[in-house]
C-alpha cells in the first residue's frame, strides 16, 4: 500500500510538476530560447529551431523544460552527417564561445544528434548567429546628428537581435562626458530591451529633451553579460548634438558677392510653422526655387521668391539657400509661429546679416589680335552661371549665355563672327547673371543693360600680313620643293605658277596641262600663322623661270571689290573682273596671256582701291636634271681617290658613285647633294694598276662619266744621313817639296765611301796649295 500511497503520491507530484511546466512555457510561447533576465538563454526541448547568439551561455537544466538529466552533446550536420560536436559541463551548461570557430562554419546544430534530422531523433535544433545591436538617432523617421533642444528623440533599434529580457545599459554621456543613468524621471541603465524599444525605440515616444543642457551627447547600448545570458556586445557610438529650443539662423558667409549663394541654417522645435524672408522684402533677395529645402513651387513663395512659409524638420533643423543680385547689406529673418499662427505676440524669431559686394568680371585677353584671326574669349567671373558678352555694344550669338564653370568662362570664335572687322581698338563688355531670361541677362539684338558693366577690356585689332619663302630658287624636274610662310589673319593661302610663256605654257605641277597648276591651297596654322606646301615639278615642265605666288583674300574674305570668295571657277573673282574663269586646260582662258599678263592681272585685283588682299611673289628657276663630275687626278695604289661633282638635284638627294675597270670594281659609294655638290672618297688599297671609269647616277637616268689612273705605288725613298765633319786648326803652310809622280795601277770601280770622299778632298787640298806656291 505504501508503495502504492507512494506511487500515488509521486503521480501526484509530477501531475503538478506537468502542470507547473505546461503554464510555464504557455507563457513563454512557442519562441523556444528564452531569458530570464539572468546568465543563461534557456533552451527548450523539443521546440521548433531555438536561436542562440554566440557568446551566450545555453542552459540545458532547467527544471520547467524536462530535460532527462543526462549531459547533452550539440553538433553540427551538414548533409546528415556529424562534423563536429561539443559537450556541455556539469551543469549542462555551454558557452557558444566565439573563440570557437565552429559555430561560424556552414551546417544545422543539433542536441543529442542521433543520426537523422527527425524531431525524434534528437531534442533539439539551434540556430547560431552573431549578435546585432544596431543603433540609430532620429527624430521622428529622420537619421539625425543634431536637433532642437525639447525635441523627443528615438533611439531606434530595429534588427537588434538580443532576448527581450536581457538586460542592457544604454548609456548616454552629456556634453561634460558624464553618464545620465536617468534623466527627468527616464531610465536608461540598466533597462530590458523590452523596455528600451518601448519607450525610445522606434514608434515611442522617445526620450524628452526639454531640461537638456546645450552641446554633444554620446549614445551606445552595452549588454550586461551577467543579465543577458552571459552575452558581452556592444553597439557602434552614435554623437548628437543638441542645440538651443529657440529659433536659430545662420549663414556660412556673411559677406558675398552678388549671384553667389549663401547658405542658411535654421534650427527649432520640430514641425514647428516658419517664415523665411529679406527684411525687409525686396526683389534683389532670391531664395532659389527648390535649392537644399527651398519650396520647389512658385505657389509656396511670395512676391518674387524673397519670403516663404514652411515648418521646421523633424531633425529641428533645414537648411536653405538665398543669393542677391544688387549689392547692399540685407537681413534674413526667421520667424517662428510658436502657437501655429503667424503674426501672434509669442512669436519668436531670429536673424542675420549679409553684406553684398559688386560682382565682377576679369578678361585674359591677348593685346592685339589679327583681323579674320581666331580669339578665345576667356576670362573669370566671381559669381554668376552665364555670361553675356558684348563688343561695341553689340551682343552676338556666339557671345550669348556663355557658361561659366568654377568661375571661369571660354569661348573661341573667329573676329570677323563677333563684329572685330576693322582695324583699330575695340570694346569688350560681360555681364554676368543666373539664370537664363533673369536680369541683366538679353538677347542678340537688344541693347546692352542699363546697369554697370561687371567687367570691361579693350583689344587692338591689326590688319593680316603675309610673308613668304621659297624653300630653293632652282630646282631640278621631277624634284620637289615648298613654299612656305606666315599669313596673319588667313586660314588658307592660294598657290598658283605662271609658266614661263604665261598661261599656255606647260603647267609646273600638272603633268600633260598647261595653266597656273591651280588647286594648291595651304592650310595656315590657327596658333602659328604658318603655312607651308610642298610641290613635286612634273616631268614634262619647261625648264626656265616659273612665277609662284602667293594670294589670300583679306579681312572681309573676299577677292579685291568682287565680292566673291572664290578666286577662280565659275563664281571667282577673275571671272568678274576679267572674264577668267579657267585657268589650266583644257578649255582654259589664259592660254594667250603671258606672265607679265597674269602678274597685271592678279596685283591689280588684290591691290584694287577697296581691296585689303595681299600677296607675294618669287621666281623659280627651273632645269632639266644633271649631274656633272669634276675631273680626277690619278692617284697610286693605296692613295686616297676623291670624286667630287656638281648636280641641281635637291638638297640632300642620293648620288651613286662608281668606279670600275672590266671585273675590277671599287666599293660603290652613295652620297648626298650639299649645296648643289658631292663628294666620295674610294680606298685604293689593294686595287689592280690600270685605267678606272667613274660614273655618277642619279636613279633617274641622268649620269655622268669620267676616268682616272690608278698607277703603280711609288718606291718608298731611303732615308739620308748628314754628316757634318768636325773642323780642324789649319797650320801656317810651309814649303813642301813637289812629289814625283808614281804609275797608280787602275783600281777596280767600287762604290766611295767615306773614307775615299775624304782622301780625294785631301788630294785636292794640296794641289791647291802647289798652285800657290808656283804664283
Amino acid at each position: 500500500m505504501k508503495t502504492k500511497t507512494k506511487g500515488k503520491a509521486i503521480i501526484g507530484i509530477a501531475m503538478v510538476a506537468i502542470m507547473v511546466a505546461s503554464v510555464f512555457v504557455a507563457m513563454i510561447g512557442s519562441a523556444g530560447a528564452y531569458s530570464t533576465g539572468g546568465q543563461y538563454n534557456i533552451i527548450i526541448k523539443q521546440q521548433p529551431t531555438q536561436s542562440v547568439l554566440i557568446g551566450q551561455d545555453l542552459d540545458f537544466n532547467h527544471s520547467v523544460v524536462g530535460w532527462p538529466g543526462s549531459i547533452v552533446t550539440v553538433s553540427r550536420v551538414v548533409e546528415d552527417s556529424e562534423e563536429w560536436s561539443i559537450m556541455a559541463d556539469a551543469n549542462n551548461h555551454l558557452k557558444v564561445s566565439a573563440a570557437e570557430t565552429q559555430w561560424t562554419k556552414s551546417g544545422a546544430f543539433y542536441v543529442n544528434w542521433n543520426g537523422t534530422p527527425t524531431p525524434s531523433t534528437y531534442e533539439a535544433k539551434l540556430s547560431v548567429s552573431t549578435p546585432s545591436i544596431p543603433i540609430d538617432l532620429k527624430v521622428g523617421t529622420k537619421s539625425v546628428t543634431s536637433m532642437a533642444k525639447g525635441t523627443n528623440l528615438t533611439v531606434d533599434t530595429a534588427g537588434m537581435n538580443l532576448l527581450e529580457n536581457d538586460t542592457v545599459k544604454l548609456i548616454i554621456k552629456d556634453p561634460a562626458g558624464i553618464q545620465m543613468k536617468t534623466k527627468d524621471g527616464q531610465t536608461f541603465d540598466p533597462i530590458t530591451v523590452e523596455n528600451l524599444t518601448a519607450w525610445y525605440g522606434r514608434g515611442a515616444l522617445g526620450i524628452e529633451t526639454e531640461k537638456w543642457e546645450i552641446g554633444t551627447y554620446t549614445f551606445q547600448i552595452k549588454t550586461e553579460p551577467a543579465e543577458a545570458c552571459g552575452l558581452n556586445a556592444e553597439s557602434a557610438v552614435k554623437e548628437l548634438g543638441i542645440t538651443k529650443g529657440a529659433i536659430d539662423i545662420k549663414a556660412d558667409k556673411t559677406s558675398v558677392t552678388e549671384l553667389k549663394t549663401v547658405i542658411l541654417t535654421v534650427t527649432g522645435i520640430a514641425d514647428r510653422n516658419i517664415t523665411v524672408q529679406a527684411d525687409p522684402t525686396t526683389k534683389y533677395a532670391l531664395f532659389p526655387k527648390g535649392e537644399n529645402d527651398n519650396p520647389k513651387t512658385d505657389a509656396d513663395y511670395w512676391v518674387q521668391y524673397c519670403k516663404f512659409n514652411h515648418t521646421i524638420d523633424a531633425d529641428g533643423k533645414r537648411t536653405y539657400s538665398v543669393k542677391f543680385n544688387e549689392t547692399g547689406s540685407y537681413t534674413i529673418k526667421v520667424i517662428d509661429w510658436v502657437d501655429g499662427t503667424l503674426g501672434n505676440d509669442d512669436d519668436l524669431d531670429d536673424t542675420v546679416d549679409i553684406t553684398v559686394s559688386e560682382k565682377g568680371v576679369t578678361f585674359d585677353l591677348p593685346a592685339s589680335v589679327v583681323v579674320g584671326e581666331k580669339i578665345t574669349i576667356r576670362g573669370t567671373a566671381t559669381a554668376g552661371k552665364y555670361v553675356d558678352i558684348w563688343v561695341d555694344d553689340e551682343l552676338y550669338s556666339k557671345l550669348d549665355d556663355v557658361v561659366i564653370e568654377d568661375g571661369e568662362f571660354s569661348e573661341e570664335v573667329t573676329t570677323t563672327d563677333v563684329g572685330m572687322t576693322v582695324p583699330g581698338s575695340v570694346r569688350i563688355k560681360a555681364w554676368v547673371f543666373d539664370e537664363e531670361g533673369a536680369d541683366p541677362d538679353k538677347d542678340v539684338g537688344d541693347d546692352p543693360p542699363t546697369t554697370t558693366a561687371d567687367g570691361d577690356t579693350a583689344i587692338l585689332l591689326t590688319k593680316p600680313g603675309l610673308t613668304a619663302e621659297l624653300s630653293v630658287t632652282t630646282v631640278a624636274i621631277e624634284d620637289y620643293f615648298t613654299v612656305s610662310g606666315i599669313a596673319k589673319g588667313s586660314t588658307s593661302v592660294e598657290i598658283l605658277c605662271v609658266p614661263p610663256k604665261g598661261g599656255g605654257g606647260k603647267s609646273l605641277l600638272d603633268k600633260g596641262k598647261t595653266g597656273l597648276s591651280p588647286d594648291r591651297k595651304a592650310s595656315v596654322s590657327t596658333v602659328t600663322d604658318e603655312f607651308t606646301k610642298r610641290l613635286t615639278v612634273q616631268e614634262d615642265a619647261t625648264a626656265g623661270y616659273y612665277d609662284i605666288y602667293v594670294l589670300t583674300a583679306g579681312m572681309d574674305k573676299t577677292w579685291g571689290m568682287t565680292g566673291k570668295s572664290d578666286l577662280y571657277g565659275a563664281d571667282g573673282a577673275l571671272l568678274v573682273n576679267y572674264g577668267i574663269t579657267k585657268i589650266d586646260s583644257p578649255n582654259t582662258d589664259v592660254g594667250t596671256k603671258t606672265q607679265e599678263d597674269m602678274k597685271n592681272i592678279l596685283v591689280d585685283l588684290v591691290t584694287s582701291p577697296g581691296a585689303d588682299d595681299l600677296y607675294w611673289v618669287g621666281r623659280l628657276k627651273v632645269e632639266i636634271a644633271h649631274v656633272t663630275l669634276d675631273p680626277i687626278a690619278s692617284v697610286g695604289v693605296g692613295e686616297p681617290l676623291v670624286v667630287t661633282g656638281t648636280s641641281n638635284r635637291r638638297e640632300g638627294f642620293a648620288i651613286v658613285i662608281t668606279v670600275k675597270m672590266g671585273t675590277e670594281e671599287l666599293t660603290p659609294q652613295t652620297v648626298k647633294v650639299e649645296n648643289g655638290t658631292f663628294s666620295a672618297t674610294f680606298d685604293t688599297t689593294g686595287a689592280t694598276v690600270g685605267t678606272y671609269t667613274v660614273k655618277a647616277d642619279d636613279g633617274d637616268g641622268h649620269t655622268d662619266e669620267a676616268t682616272v689612273e690608278i698607277l703603280t705605288a711609288p718606291p718608298t725613298p731611303t732615308p739620308t744621313v748628314e754628316v757634318t765633319p768636325t773642323a780642324t786648326p789649319t797650320a801656317p803652310p810651309t814649303p813642301t817639296p813637289t812629289p814625283t809622280p808614281t804609275p797608280t795601277a787602275t783600281p777596280t770601280p767600287t762604290p766611295p765611301g767615306f773614307e775615299a770622299v775624304f782622301a780625294i778632298g785631301g788630294l785636292l787640298a794640296v794641289a791647291y796649295l802647289v798652285l800657290r806656291r808656283r804664283k
